[in-house]
């Protein structure tokens, strides 16, 4: 509803206009001229403008951009960027790395935030301004009339009202101005500090590479006990201080818990899904598997806390020191039902050692008794590392690069040896910490993989158990080359985290990145190193994904009953998908225009015009079979010769298991052109024929009689047989005193035929035997 002062002004206007109207009217002759302070028609007019513009603005200011969010945000940007000067200047002589690029990657996202707002205020800045200008143009002299003229004094009213009004919006709309002003100020105030903080931290990073190589402390066999200090307000400010900087950035990076939280809910939903599709195979299962185990908890942590530190790569120290306790509880439980009780006591010690030594590493002491402690750890992790060689090595190579990942732990910590004893602390704590988090990363990561691995069989199993298929199949060779795409990706996110522990990453990331996005010129064709690597990247990820997505259903290629043709052939047509899809983005990566890209085909039609036609013809024939289909995955077919079960209808060629146990690779230009002989396109059904020949001394009659009877005896017998259709016994030909008999009969499998004649011809040897017929 209206407020009540709308309606009355309202009221008042239409009596205004109604007055003006007959204002409007010839004055009587009486009347010689008109009074000077008679309202007009244009006076009437301009109320109604201003009313309607008053309205507008009434409702407009309180959409005005709501700046309560930025005044409750701005105080804890304050503190924060209090709290980040605090440490910055308060760094002592033993750097810490990590919270020098974590108060960097802080300074960024406040940064980004403050131009969120300053922008909107900015927005609202303007809109407020018009505003104000429109309520200017509406400011004009108070209207006056005869107190005779009922009409007119409504007007006057109106006219009053309006001005009572706009003073208020006017009130209103400058003290919103003057509070987005003042926002505005406060804003510019924080973003000028968050420029200035990260050049700061910006030169002390720069700075850390020479300082950590000068000696900031007397070379160990030089250094006195110093008593340390007593704890003051200063220091205690200073962990207020980090507490609220750690604070902050778990507020603010909430996002990469949830993802976290997003991959092991997927991992533990996939893996039990499939543990309850073959739970009547479990206690085979815990033979077969290592490391998974149903309701895989334990199996999950250690999936997500492997991932985790790939997902933020300059977190504060207490950050990756929790993903790293977090991942050692996981590991710890895995292990505990897994490894034998030496080994896994074995590996609490190492627990044990990896958690003293981060808390001594952690340790902002930088003491005579810390130097020795520090050194005396750094000592026994080289033998530990060694024994780790020793005694784990069949137990732990679940990747090869665990080997190197152990080498490069006894090497940092020599180095950690070295720059303590030299006085170089910040850089032996830098190699120490760089050394522990790497090791456990990369027994994290290789874990991972059997993991990964172990979930992918059971995949496949569930998918085979499910379709009433026989679970047991070969995972060797599909396992092995798993192993080996699994171990490059594991590989490259323990290079990203290490690099990062090292304070390497971001000048590597720099310098390749100005590699990879430089521009080059062909010609008149500008192209980049990273655009022609991402092609091939994402030609070589469809290549893979086309080759496993077949595994992932359960498919070995080892199955011939009806269900597994149907779905080999849809799978041909989702592997044709995929290759199209991957092949369309990575042209689409390259970041050629359409006219380029349209020439480059031409020259490949040239090309395919001259030498490539056979390919081509190969390629349109597998994508004609996959839409034709003749025949399907696991069909016997004959083509040109060849015989033999489909194993696959790839892109280009295709494959045959032949009798003898051979694989036939055809090109699929044969198989479209050539006559095939599809044996199992309705069923797997054969007529097979067997040739007998009785011997001398055979009465015709009753022995041909005989005979029959018992032939078609064994093969009813016969499971392999198809009973439907009954048997045919023909007297093929006479031979003086030999008779050959021709039987033919239908089998169930065409893929034991020669299993089926021979059991049939022992059978009815067997039978003549007893019944005393001979054969010749």
């Amino acid at each position: 509803m209206k407020p009540a002062w709308l309606r009355r002004l309202a009221l008042l206007l239409l009596a205004g206009l109604a007055a003006a109207g007959a204002a409007a009217q010839p004055a009587p002759a009486r009347a010689h001229s008109a009074a000077p302070d008679t309202v007009t028609h244009d006076d009437a007019h301009r109320l109604e403008v201003a009313y309607t513009t008053l309205s507008s603005i009434s409702g407009q200011v309180r959409n005005v951009f709501d700046s309560r969010e930025v005044a409750e945000g701005l105080p804890d940007i304050d503190e924060n960027l209090h709290a980040i000067r605090h440490s910055v200047e308060e760094t002592g002589q033993v750097v810490d790395i990590k919270q020098l690029q974590m108060c960097q990657l802080m300074l960024v996202n406040m940064q980004e935030q403050l131009a969120e707002w300053r922008t909107a205020l900015g927005g609202a800045h303007e809109t407020l301004e018009g505003m104000q200008a429109r309520l200017a143009g509406l400011a004009h002299p108070p209207l006056r009339a005869v107190a005779t003229d009922a009409a007119a004094q409504a007007l006057v009213h109106a006219d009053s009202a309006l001005q009572v009004r706009q003073q208020r919006i006017g009130g209103l709309l400058a003290k919103r101005f003057a509070r987005t002003r003042q926002l505005q100020t406060q804003v510019a105030a924080n973003y000028i500090q968050t420029l200035e903080l990260q050049d700061e931290v910006g030169d002390q990073l720069r700075r850390f590479g020479r300082a950590t190589i000068k000696a900031a402390f007397p070379p160990l066999w030089a250094a006195r006990a110093i008593s340390p200090p007593p704890l003051d307000h200063d220091e205690l400010d200073d962990e207020r201080y980090k507490q609220e900087i750690i604070s902050y950035y778990f507020v603010h990076n909430w996002d990469n818990w949830a993802f976290m939280l997003l991959i092991g809910l997927v991992f533990y939903g996939w893996v039990s899904f499939n543990y309850r599709r073959v739970q009547q195979r479990t206690l085979e299962l815990e033979e077969d598997f290592r490391y998974l185990r149903p309701g895989p908890l334990a199996a999950t942590g250690v999936v997500m806390f492997s991932l985790a530190p790939a997902l933020e790569l300059h977190p504060p120290p207490v950050y990756l020191a929790l993903l790293q306790a977090l991942l050692l509880v996981a590991l710890t439980a895995v292990f505990a039902r897994s490894w034998a009780r030496p080994l896994f006591r074995y590996w609490l010690v190492l627990v044990a050692f990896v958690v003293v030594l981060t808390l001594t590493n952690a340790s902002a002491d930088s003491g005579l008794g810390a130097r020795w402690g520090l050194l005396l750890l750094n000592g026994l992790a080289v033998g530990l590392g060694g024994l780790l060689l020793w005694r784990l090595r069949e137990t732990m190579a679940l990747l090869r690069f665990l080997i190197p990942v152990t080498w490069l732990f006894i090497g940092l910590n020599l180095l950690a040896v070295v720059g303590n004893v030299f006085g170089r602390l910040s850089l032996a704590k830098l190699f120490s910490t760089a050394a522990i988090f790497g090791l456990t990363q990369g027994i994290g990561l290789a874990v991972f993989v059997e993991l990964f691995t172990e979930a992918f069989h059971l995949q496949m199993l569930g998918s085979r158990s499910g379709e009433g298929r026989a679970a047991s199949f070969d995972f060797d060779q599909i396992e092995k080359h798993l192993l080996r795409l699994l171990t490059g990706v594991a590989a490259l996110l323990w290079l990203l985290v290490f690099t990062s522990n090292l304070n390497v990453y971001t000048s590597l990331y720099a310098g390749l990145e100005q590699v990879l996005t430089a521009p080059h010129t062909l010609g008149s064709t500008v192209f980049t190193l990273g655009n022609i690597g991402l092609f091939f990247f994402i030609l070589f990820v469809s290549a893979q994904l086309q080759r496993y997505i077949g595994y992932f259903f359960g498919e070995v290629g080892e199955d011939a009953n009806a269900e597994a043709r149907h779905r080999g052939s849809w799978l041909v047509a989702l592997r044709l998908l995929l290759v199209v899809v991957g092949f369309a983005l990575a042209t689409a990566a390259t970041g050629l225009p359409l006219s380029k890209i349209a020439i480059v085909f031409g020259a490949l039609s040239v090309g395919i015009g001259l030498g490539l036609q056979s390919i081509v013809n190969n390629l349109v024939s597998g994508i004609i079979l996959i839409f034709e289909r003749p025949f399907h995955v696991g069909d016997f077919i004959e083509v040109a010769g060849k015989s033999g079960r489909v194993l696959d209808i790839g892109i280009r060629s295709s494959k045959l298991a032949s009798l003898t146990g051979s694989e036939i690779i055809l090109p699929n230009g044969d198989l479209l052109s050539q006559h095939v002989i599809n044996w199992t396109r309705t069923n797997d059904h054969i007529r097979v024929d067997l040739v007998l020949k009785l011997a001398p001394g055979t009465d015709l009659p009753t022995d041909l009689r005989t005979a029959r009877e018992l032939i078609e005896e064994e093969i009813n017998a016969s499971p392999y047989t198809l009973h439907s259709l009954p048997p045919e016994i023909l007297l093929s030909s006479i031979n003086g005193q030999v008779y050959e008999l021709k039987v033919l009969f239908w089998i169930t499998n065409i893929r034991q035929e020669q299993l089926t004649k021979s059991e049939i011809l022992a059978g009815i040897y067997r039978r003549f035997t007893a019944q005393g017929l001979l054969l010749s």
